[in-house]
């Protein structure tokens, strides 16, 4: 097959994928997860491919969003700023996040692999603020998640392996081999950042790939294939037992929320044993931003604190996974999210960025804001610049209108695009006509700016420096001169 056959096909079956799955809005932004692999590299570029104007789905608009988990020390640092760069230059506005995972991992006493993954799911949904989130999960992932529930000893749940579409999470390559996106990727010329932590044997996935899927291929080379199929009947069973959750589900449960379910226990107790365990899963999920922290054991202990509060008709408690408290009083069960320890409470939350090409737009990480980067008309360019030129500051600012949210900045001395983020301890700006720096701090509450609005306040940097406190204050590093050649607009807007 010839390399644009390659790139046709595997674009039309992820696109027809996508539309069988009804994957993606109508219209809106969705939140793409980039690590820089091979997979994520992938994913973006062929959603690139399909999303905006004049393509298959042109009302929707994408956001490339990585996080850098410290793992590997400089190392870590560098791939970041390459992933930056590479989706900067597609026009793409990206948000770069870190966390100390190594570090998460000791506090939390987890595994490397869990912390990570908490640490990921909870910045992508920071960013994305409720809309979908695209990660780059393929088909053989899928054989490989299947496997490593089955060692970890899950239930019918687990054996069905990732869901197109679970909750916020969506996954348009889920029917894509990982030899068909190393293909795609080589026909693209794409560069997969490589991540030596892929191979490290520590890690129980990269056993599973690399020592006990080979073993199970010698067994029976179409094992991969199989393992899929008999997945997807296990799902259908699946639905079929969710579909009577959902049925008996107002007769359990008397009140739900993201903070608490109340349920009646002997509406519960009267449900098949197969059905009480789906609906103390659903119920657990939905407190643990969809996906239930039990695992067998613990439907042990739920079964046999439900049974001793019937006979005894005393209050019960039990700790539970994910922070959750079960209390049992009469004939009441709630399930609630336990106090916060106190070093959790004192735990300082991590800075996220938008990185914003010129030009380009995204929402601020942390704030119910979007900022916008733009280029001018040519015609109104021209002509502005030809006013700066004669210092007719009455014509600039006819043709450039300005507003509280509105700015006008000198495109040369802000560089190819910005970071966008919220205060943090230490920023400064030199505001416009002013011969020193002051605290962004001060600027804030010389102008009166309520406290409740301080910290979602978007700040623009060029580099390390504060170009635009936004609503308040430019800096004079960026402002429009007689040399000025170039002309960017910067807004904001809820």
């Amino acid at each position: 097959m010839s390399a644009p056959a390659i790139r046709e096909s595997l674009s039309a079956k992820v696109a027809a994928y996508i539309a069988r799955h009804g994957l993606l809005p109508a219209q809106g932004e969705i939140v793409v997860a980039v690590s820089g692999g091979a997979d994520s590299l992938c994913l973006l570029h062929l959603l690139h491919s399909l999303c905006g104007e004049g393509k298959l789905f042109p009302t929707v608009r994408l956001l490339a969003a990585h996080l850098n988990h410290r793992q590997r020390g400089e190392a870590s640092e560098r791939d970041a700023l390459s992933v930056a760069r590479l989706v900067s230059a597609w026009g793409i506005p990206i948000t770069i996040g870190s966390v100390d995972v190594p570090a998460l991992a000791h506090r939390e006493k987890r595994s490397l692999e869990e912390a990570a993954r908490l640490a990921r799911y909870a910045f992508l949904r920071d960013v994305a603020q409720g809309r979908p989130i695209a990660v780059a999960h393929q088909a053989d992932d899928q054989v490989e998640t299947i496997l490593l529930h089955l060692l970890r000893g899950s239930g019918l749940a687990g054996l069905v392996g990732m869901a197109p579409r679970q909750q916020d999470i969506i996954r348009p390559l889920l029917g894509v081999t990982r030899a068909e996106i190393l293909a795609y990727c080589q026909q693209h010329g794409l560069q997969p950042l490589e991540d030596e932590s892929n191979r490290d044997l520590r890690f129980l996935r990269n056993r599973v790939r690399y020592e006990l899927l080979p073993l199970l291929e010698q067994l029976n080379p179409g094992f991969r294939e199989t393992l899929r199929r008999s997945a997807e009947v296990w799902r259908v069973d699946l639905e079929w037992i969710e579909s009577c959750v959902s049925q008996c589900w107002p007769t359990v449960v008397s009140s739900a929320s993201a903070n608490e379910v109340i349920m009646s226990v002997p509406a519960l107790l009267a449900q098949p044993l197969s059905l009480q365990r789906h609906l103390l899963r659903r119920a657990t999920a939905l407190l643990c931003g969809g996906q239930s922290p039990l695992e067998p054991r613990h439907y042990t202990l739920l079964e046999a604190c439900l049974q001793e509060a019937q006979h005894s008709r005393a209050e019960r408690s039990l700790d539970l996974p994910g922070r959750l408290l079960l209390h049992v009083s009469g004939s009441v069960l709630r399930l609630s999210h336990g106090p916060l320890s106190r070093r959790e409470r004192e735990r300082p939350s991590d800075q996220t960025v938008l990185l914003l090409p010129i030009p380009g737009e995204g929402q601020v990480p942390g704030t119910p804001w979007r900022a916008r980067a733009a280029l001018l008309a040519p015609d109104i360019e021209q002509a502005a610049l030809e006013a700066l030129a004669r210092e007719d500051w009455e014509t600039v600012w006819h043709l450039l209108p300005r507003t509280r949210y509105v700015v006008y900045i000198d495109g040369e001395a802000a560089g190819p695009w910005l970071e966008v983020r919220t205060r943090r301890a230490g920023d400064r700006i030199q505001p416009l006509g002013m011969q020193q720096s002051r605290k962004v701090q001060d600027v804030l509450v010389d102008a009166h700016v309520p406290r409740s609005e301080r910290e979602t306040l978007p700040l623009f940097f060029a580099g390390s420096r504060c170009i635009w406190v936004a609503g308040l204050c430019l800096a004079e590093s960026v402002r429009l001169s007689r040399t000025t050649r170039h002309i960017v607009q910067l807004s904001i807007s809820r």
